[in-house]
This record gives structure tokens, sequence and C-alpha cells, in this order.
């Protein structure tokens, strides 16, 4: 699990430097979550970052590899008004990222900190 949780680090590193780079085709991670586990460690490692903005870009993205038709449907939302939830700088309410994690198969659990692994633990492994 720790090097996919790296691989999955990378690409979003990477994506972000990519973006607007003239002749060079961004790495899609939503390629690559092809099972419920996946966008789940996927999803997990974002929120670990504690980066609201990673997060709503790994919802982004995770909601595209399963339909983004689909899941904002689900969810109760039109495809414009998932991705508007889910844009940069978009506040989107609580409720709405509840919705779009139930229609991806995922939910939100608490858990103390210490039970967390640390990214960098992560990162090292």
């Amino acid at each position: 699990m720790s090097n996919q949780r790296l691989l999955i680090w990378i690409a979003l590193k990477v994506l972000t430097v990519l973006k607007g780079v003239a002749g060079i085709k961004a790495f899609d991670p939503a390629k690559h979550l092809n099972s419920k586990e996946a966008i789940a460690a996927f999803l997990s490692f974002a929120v670990r970052s504690g980066d609201v903005e990673h997060f709503k870009e790994a919802i982004k993205i995770a909601a595209r590899a399963e339909n983004m038709s689909r899941i904002a449907e689900s969810a109760g939302l039109t495809r414009e008004g998932a991705y508007k939830s889910l844009k940069p700088g978009s506040k989107p309410q609580m409720q709405t990222i509840v919705s779009l994690l139930d229609a991806l198969g995922m939910a939100l659990q608490i858990v103390p900190k210490e039970t967390v692994s640390d990214n960098s633990q992560a990162l090292a492994a």
C-alpha cells in the first residue's frame, strides 16, 4: 500500500506541475483508479495532506474515473454543479462533499490522529 500512496502523491504533484506546460500531455490519474480500493487509498492520502484544495481535486479525479455525470446525478447534483463545487477556490458545503463521497461508494471516517500514518512515513516506505 505504501508504494501505491507514493505513486498517487507523485501523480498529483506531476499533474499540478505540468498543467499549462505547452506540448506536454499531463498524466491523468483517473485512468488508473480502477477499483474501490484504489479510489479509497487515493482519497485517503489526499485528505491526510490537510490541503482542502488537494482533497477537492482528488474527489474530482475520482468522480471522473467513475463517470462524473453518474456520480453527480447520484449525489443530487448536475455534472456542472459538481465541477463548480470542486473547482479551486470554491467552498462547497459539507453535505455536497459527503454526497459526492457517498456516490463514489466512500464514507468519511474520523479517527484519532495517532492512528493515521504520517504522509512522510508513506513517502519513506
